[in-house]
């Protein structure tokens, strides 16, 4: 019966995990496996035990994010594999620990550490971990403002093992009353703050309609002979690109009829999603003198979201590019955070912020939103609107939404992030959400919102991840420079 139970625990154990994050994302339970696993810890003195930790997290991992990541399966399991074997460090440390107050907080300083090592590695995969699934607390994310997104990464595990201590030593009533009074006091302290960043810091009255607006790109690039050909290929012929040309064309007037009619609807910021504007090298001009034109003529600023092909050379440009209500260019900006098989021009990850009547504005890109050292730019020099051209697939979809929320609390931004396909958000520096559409869901193409024309100051914009250098100091000084005293 005993071996019956605990198959029984290992398997409710793997469905907790998946449900935890990727398409489900149940945000309780990304709090609730890691108690699971560390139960798993306590009641077996078996190596084997790390065996099941690792298989649960690589597979569920696979089932998870298989297909948000667009890696081919072979890589994605070497991948699962290799980060399943990082995070099941802290657990192996739990073990052979003497459980002390203190291992506690080595264990949740560990899982921060292994996160940002993560997002190092592959900022992307940064974008996957637990604690964005937390997105929609409004209190608890608050705390993003001083350490950013590894602030609930820490409190997530910290809570978890703390449940266990307490466990542990629950006939130690007198020992343990202390230690849980700091934990309660900190618990206490990250809730008083969220309640105050939420409801009492950054109001403003004052907001912008701003629109995206979007054209079915993708099913003329990706299933279009001619504009596949010419885009992706080196097989094209000079038929092939005179047909595309008048393809794109087509779909480029139609952008401009979707952003005069959301300039007649009252939109003073009207911009397209990633690739959108899909040109040929040689009508780049026309485009953007017709961009021009349509932003003087509307007295709107209008951001057209460019993929640029330049004939008989692998060469491609993913970029955004702002008029002003005059029709004068002010800004260019190449994408920079680049997924799995792209092959455009990679951008400097420069801000190219401009100012309005209606606050600072910078445009990022899509996957651009995964590197937080670059959208800590925002926050620095005090960007209140960051416009957000986005490509989606389905599986992806969510995580990226996640993501851009979480970015635009930490550096105090509102968001507005219109995409192809999947969900389309407004949200503001406090992670609430003003506008949403599915476009998987929906036939409705264009987002609306109106957007608060001030940001807010935060601390992380400046001190960046201190917060993840304070726990691996905390390491250095508690468990690594120890153990190499000991072996000295």
């Amino acid at each position: 019966m005993k071996n019956k139970s605990s198959i029984v625990f290992i398997i409710f154990s793997f469905l907790i995990y998946v449900m935890s994050n990727g398409e489900w994302n149940i945000p309780i339970f990304a709090w609730l496996y890691p108690i699971l696993f560390l139960c798993m810890i306590n009641s077996n003195n078996t190596r084997k035990v790390y065996i099941i930790i690792i298989s649960i997290y690589a597979i569920g991992f696979i089932i998870q994010f298989g297909r948000a990541i667009g890696m081919d399966i072979k890589i994605c399991i070497v991948v699962a594999v290799m980060l399943s074997f990082l995070k099941v460090l802290p657990y192996i440390y739990w073990k052979k620990s003497k459980m002390k107050f203190q291992d506690t907080i080595i264990f949740a300083s560990m899982m921060v550490s292994i996160e940002y090592i993560i997002y190092l590695i592959y900022p992307i995969l940064g974008g996957l971990s637990d604690a964005y699934t937390q997105f929609k607390n409004p209190y608890l994310l608050q705390i993003v403002t001083v350490t950013g997104v590894y602030g609930i990464t820490f409190l997530m595990y910290w809570t978890a093992v703390m449940i266990i201590w307490v466990w542990n030593n629950k006939s130690k009533l007198e020992y343990i009353k202390k230690y849980i009074t700091i934990y309660s006091s900190v618990i206490g302290f990250v809730f008083v703050y969220g309640v105050v960043m939420f409801h009492f810091v950054g109001d403003s009255d004052k907001s912008v309609r701003i629109s995206g607006v979007t054209v079915p790109v993708s099913n003329l690039l990706n299933n279009d002979k001619d504009v596949y050909a010419t885009f992706y290929t080196d097989t094209f012929t000079d038929e092939n690109i005179t047909n595309t040309r008048n393809k794109l064309a087509s779909l480029v007037e139609k952008l401009f009829i979707k952003t005069k009619q959301e300039a007649q609807a009252g939109a003073k910021i009207v911009f397209w999603s990633e690739l959108n504007g899909a040109v040929l090298k040689q009508d780049e001009g026309v485009l953007l003198q017709k961009a021009s034109d349509v932003a003087k003529e509307e007295k709107i600023y209008l951001i057209v979201s460019l993929l640029v092909k330049v004939p008989y050379e692998d060469l491609k440009e993913n970029k955004t590019i702002a008029f002003n209500p005059q029709g004068e260019q002010i800004s260019e900006y190449f994408k920079h955070g680049r997924s799995i098989g792209e092959l455009c021009q990679k951008g400097d990850g420069r801000l190219k912020s401009f100012d309005t009547e209606y606050g600072r504005i910078a445009p990022f890109i899509c996957s651009d939103m995964a590197v937080s050292s670059k959208i800590q730019q925002a926050g620095k020099h005090n960007v209140d609107i960051l416009i957000v051209p986005a490509s989606d697939w389905k599986e992806m979809t969510l995580i990226a939404t996640k993501t851009a929320i979480v970015r635009g609390v930490e550096n105090g931004s509102n968001i507005i992030r219109h995409t192809n396909k999947g969900i389309s958000i407004a949200s503001d520096f406090k992670g609430n959400v003003l506008a949403y559409t599915n476009y998987f869901q929906s036939d409705t193409k264009t987002l609306s919102a109106q957007v608060m024309m001030k940001g807010r100051f935060t601390l992380y914009s400046y001190i960046g991840n201190l917060f993840v250098y304070l726990c691996n100091i905390y390491l250095l000084g508690k468990f690594i420079i120890p153990k190499i005293k000991r072996l000295l």
